[in-house]
Protein backbone atom coordinates (compact mmCIF):
# COMPACT_ATOMS: atom_id res chain seq x y z
CA UNK A 1 0.00 0.00 0.00
CA UNK A 2 1.11 3.61 -1.10
CA UNK A 3 0.27 6.74 1.01
CA UNK A 4 -1.73 7.92 -1.43
CA UNK A 5 -3.72 4.21 -1.43
CA UNK A 6 -3.61 5.02 2.56
CA UNK A 7 -5.70 8.45 1.99
CA UNK A 8 -7.94 7.26 0.08
CA UNK A 9 -8.97 3.81 2.23
CA UNK A 10 -8.53 6.49 5.22
CA UNK A 11 -11.12 8.95 3.44
CA UNK A 12 -13.32 6.24 2.29
CA UNK A 13 -13.47 4.80 6.23
CA UNK A 14 -14.34 8.36 7.40
CA UNK A 15 -16.77 9.53 5.24
CA UNK A 16 -18.58 6.14 5.49
CA UNK A 17 -18.96 6.66 9.53
CA UNK A 18 -20.10 9.85 8.75
CA UNK A 19 -18.06 13.06 9.56
CA UNK A 20 -19.74 14.81 11.90
CA UNK A 21 -20.86 18.84 11.08
CA UNK A 22 -20.03 21.83 12.71
CA UNK A 23 -21.58 23.39 15.01
CA UNK A 24 -24.86 21.49 14.38
CA UNK A 25 -23.31 18.04 15.89
CA UNK A 26 -22.08 19.79 18.27
CA UNK A 27 -24.51 22.68 19.61
CA UNK A 28 -26.54 21.76 22.66
CA UNK A 29 -30.15 23.61 23.19
CA UNK A 30 -29.39 27.03 23.78
CA UNK A 31 -30.65 30.88 23.14
CA UNK A 32 -28.33 31.25 19.61
CA UNK A 33 -28.01 34.73 17.11
CA UNK A 34 -27.74 33.98 13.62
CA UNK A 35 -25.16 35.33 11.68
CA UNK A 36 -24.67 34.95 7.70
CA UNK A 37 -20.91 34.23 6.46
CA UNK A 38 -19.26 36.10 3.30
CA UNK A 39 -18.94 32.99 0.77
CA UNK A 40 -15.31 32.28 1.57
CA UNK A 41 -12.96 30.75 3.75
CA UNK A 42 -12.47 32.42 6.92
CA UNK A 43 -9.20 32.50 9.35
CA UNK A 44 -9.03 34.17 12.37
CA UNK A 45 -6.64 37.62 12.25
CA UNK A 46 -4.61 39.48 14.44
CA UNK A 47 -5.74 40.02 18.50
CA UNK A 48 -5.82 43.73 18.97
CA UNK A 49 -6.52 44.74 22.81
CA UNK A 50 -8.31 41.92 23.25
CA UNK A 51 -10.48 41.53 20.51
CA UNK A 52 -9.39 38.81 17.89
CA UNK A 53 -10.13 39.47 14.07
CA UNK A 54 -12.02 37.24 12.00
CA UNK A 55 -10.98 37.70 8.33
CA UNK A 56 -11.44 36.02 4.84
CA UNK A 57 -8.62 34.09 3.29
CA UNK A 58 -8.41 37.31 0.93
CA UNK A 59 -7.30 39.17 4.01
CA UNK A 60 -10.80 41.39 4.21
CA UNK A 61 -12.57 41.61 7.76
CA UNK A 62 -15.21 40.11 8.16
CA UNK A 63 -15.86 40.77 11.99
CA UNK A 64 -14.62 40.98 15.47
CA UNK A 65 -14.73 38.75 18.19
CA UNK A 66 -14.21 39.91 22.13
CA UNK A 67 -12.94 36.00 22.65
CA UNK A 68 -10.70 33.75 20.95
CA UNK A 69 -13.13 31.52 21.39
CA UNK A 70 -16.02 32.98 19.40
CA UNK A 71 -13.25 33.48 16.62
CA UNK A 72 -12.70 30.04 16.72
CA UNK A 73 -16.51 28.71 16.53
CA UNK A 74 -17.15 31.29 13.66
CA UNK A 75 -14.21 29.71 11.45
CA UNK A 76 -14.85 26.29 12.37
CA UNK A 77 -18.70 26.85 11.02
CA UNK A 78 -17.54 28.25 8.02
CA UNK A 79 -16.33 25.45 6.95
CA UNK A 80 -19.63 24.37 5.98
CA UNK A 81 -21.55 24.95 3.24
CA UNK A 82 -24.65 26.73 4.75
CA UNK A 83 -23.82 30.62 4.90
CA UNK A 84 -26.13 31.02 7.41
CA UNK A 85 -25.21 29.91 11.09
CA UNK A 86 -26.14 29.93 14.74
CA UNK A 87 -23.98 31.41 17.66
CA UNK A 88 -24.65 30.77 21.07
CA UNK A 89 -25.33 34.21 23.25
CA UNK A 90 -23.64 32.48 26.19
CA UNK A 91 -19.78 32.03 25.88
CA UNK A 92 -20.13 29.08 28.23
CA UNK A 93 -21.64 27.45 24.83
CA UNK A 94 -19.64 28.44 22.69
CA UNK A 95 -17.10 26.76 24.81
CA UNK A 96 -18.50 23.30 25.12
CA UNK A 97 -19.12 23.41 21.54
CA UNK A 98 -15.51 23.70 20.59
CA UNK A 99 -13.77 21.71 23.53
CA UNK A 100 -16.11 18.67 22.41
CA UNK A 101 -15.37 19.74 18.04
CA UNK A 102 -12.08 19.59 19.10
CA UNK A 103 -11.72 16.23 20.99
CA UNK A 104 -14.03 14.63 18.51
CA UNK A 105 -10.91 16.65 15.43
CA UNK A 106 -7.95 15.55 18.36
CA UNK A 107 -9.19 11.89 18.07
CA UNK A 108 -9.83 11.35 14.53
CA UNK A 109 -6.13 12.48 14.08
CA UNK A 110 -4.94 10.22 16.23
CA UNK A 111 -6.50 6.90 14.84
CA UNK A 112 -5.76 8.26 11.49
CA UNK A 113 -1.77 8.76 12.91
CA UNK A 114 -2.03 5.35 14.65
CA UNK A 115 -3.35 3.83 11.65
CA UNK A 116 -0.66 5.02 9.42
CA UNK A 117 2.41 4.67 11.96
CA UNK A 118 0.86 0.56 12.08
CA UNK A 119 0.90 0.50 8.20
CA UNK A 120 4.61 2.68 7.38
CA UNK A 121 6.60 2.63 10.88
CA UNK A 122 9.88 3.95 9.22
CA UNK A 123 7.83 6.76 6.93
CA UNK A 124 8.39 10.47 9.44
CA UNK A 125 5.85 11.86 7.09
CA UNK A 126 2.42 11.18 9.24
CA UNK A 127 1.73 14.85 9.32
CA UNK A 128 1.71 15.33 5.60
CA UNK A 129 -0.32 12.25 5.67
CA UNK A 130 -2.96 13.60 8.30
CA UNK A 131 -2.52 17.01 7.44
CA UNK A 132 -4.10 15.64 3.65
CA UNK A 133 -6.96 13.89 5.23
CA UNK A 134 -7.98 16.76 7.21
CA UNK A 135 -7.92 18.72 4.02
CA UNK A 136 -9.77 16.54 1.67
CA UNK A 137 -12.59 16.06 4.36
CA UNK A 138 -12.19 20.33 4.47
CA UNK A 139 -11.51 19.62 8.53
CA UNK A 140 -8.64 21.74 10.03
CA UNK A 141 -7.80 22.04 14.08
CA UNK A 142 -7.03 25.80 15.28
Amino acid sequence: MTSKEFIKNKLKELSGRGVKNFPDNFLFPCEVNEITLPPESLIIGNELFGNYEVITIKGHPFCHTDTLLKAKYIVYAGKQKDRKIKIPVNERDIEAAIKNYEKYLDTMLRETEKDYRKLFPENKDVNNIVNEVFRLLNLNRL
